[in-house]
């Protein structure tokens, strides 16, 4: 189990009388004794997380209660033995003085006690836990970034600071707890001179005690990049997926409609409507944006980040009851006739309507293709292209069940055709 770095700070006190006793309680003051014990455990998050200042060297402000300040002692070595105060609520504040908006090698750390009370015949020992009060983040680029790509900046922002981190850069940057935006621009060799890669992500709500570490994958094709959280304590991981802005449309084939449920037998049709698509390409493809048409009466954007990597099936489906596989819900806004429709899977063009075919099955049986009542229709493994898969000999009937009870692979490889 990983954890953050933290370090105690312990604060012993002791009222004392004045020499004259009657004095003190007139003067209603004691004597504070504050020792400070040094006690400093550093666990390593991959060896990045240390300590940089020694608690010595933490500044120490005591306030009242209320929120007055009291004293301030610029470093903990500075205070004396004893100080005197007068009797009251207080609390103390400890911290390393060194936070910026964002730096290298700056961790920041900061701890604020309980209230505690100052009594001229009583005696109280506090502690203060001073712990990583801003977040820190790493970046990583994968061997291939760094073999494909010539130059690699990563540069990572705050709206007060930011920090860029270079191919060959290992340290941690610390930053201010405010909304981070993270830019990385890839530059690779071409025919004619160089172009660059561009992959944008953010943390909103950066938190502190947090390790924030950005892992950058690309292609010279298309890429992506991951934000791995790693929690103070009880550590957890939780990836964010950042992809690449897709530029230019998806070409013909690249994604294929491989199967078909078009009139479900254990479900209701508004229930148990289906297709499946497939990516053909070597390289991920983000189906947000494309557009989905059946005949000239349905049609719909899809409206969902949704990264299709390579070799790769995915269902889009009328209900959420339809299959218990992972998929897009598109609603009542597409429906699969049962006699025959022509199901579309096209490029958003300029407003939704008008862009370029990408994959289409015009089903019909009297074009060939099967019935399917109660079994999805499936592409024979043997004709994933695009102009096989709109010929009615392509297909067949699905033979394996799943979870509905009907027939059917969604988000699976096809059985061959016999």
């Amino acid at each position: 189990m990983k954890k953050s770095g933290f370090i105690f700070l312990v604060f012993l006190i002791w009222t004392f009388y004045a020499c004259n006793k009657n004095e003190s309680s007139l003067n209603g003051t004691g004597k504070l004794k504050l020792t400070i014990i040094q006690s400093v455990e550093v666990y390593e998050d991959g060896t990045r997380l240390k300590s940089l200042q020694a608690t010595e060297d933490f500044k120490v402000i005591i306030y009242r209660s209320s929120g007055d300040e009291v004293l301030v002692y610029e470093k903990a070595s500075d205070m004396p033995d004893e100080i005197e105060l007068e009797s009251g609520e207080y609390y103390v504040v400890a911290h390393s003085d060194n936070l910026v908006p964002a730096a290298f090698d700056n961790p920041y750390y900061y701890g604020r006690s309980e209230v505690f009370t100052i009594d001229p015949e009583g005696q109280e020992s506090i502690t203060v836990n001073c712990e990583l009060a801003n977040c820190m983040v790493t970046v990583v680029y994968s061997q291939n970034v760094l073999d494909n790509f010539s130059e690699c900046v990563t540069l990572v922002s705050t709206s007060e600071g930011s920090l860029a981190f270079t191919k060959n850069e290992t340290r941690a940057g610390y930053f201010d707890l405010k909304p981070i935006s993270i830019d990385v621009t890839l530059t690779y060799l071409t025919a004619g001179g160089t172009a660059t890669k561009n992959l944008t992500g953010n943390i909103s709500d950066p938190q502190p005690k947090k390790h924030y570490e950005i892992h950058i994958d690309a292609t010279l094709n298309y890429g992506k990049a991951s934000i791995l959280l790693n929690m103070d304590e009880n550590v957890t991981t939780e990836t964010i997926w950042i992809t690449e802005t897709q530029t230019g449309e998806v070409k013909p084939g690249d994604i294929l409609i491989t199967e078909i449920m078009y009139d479900p037998d254990a479900l209701s049709d508004t229930e148990g409507e289906w297709f499946e698509i497939y990516n053909t390409t070597d390289h991920d493809i983000n189906i947000q944006n494309l557009v989905i048409k059946c005949n000239d009466n349905y049609s719909h954007i899809i409206t969902e980040s949704i990264n299709l990597a390579p070799d790769t099936y995915f269902v889009l489906a009328r209900s959420e009851a339809a299959t218990t596989v992972l998929k897009y819900v598109y609603g009542s806004s597409i429906v699969l006739t049962n006699s025959s429709a022509n199901l579309i899977l096209a490029n958003y063009g300029t407003d939704g309507s008008n862009g370029s075919e990408i994959a289409g099955v015009p089903y019909d049986e009297g074009n060939g293709f099967p019935a399917g009542t109660g079994a999805s229709i499936q592409l024979n493994p043997l004709y994933y292209n695009v102009s096989d898969a709109k010929a009615g000999s392509s297909w067949c009937l699905s033979t394996a069940s799943f979870d509905t009870g009907d027939l059917g692979t969604p988000g699976a490889a096809n059985t061959d055709c016999n």
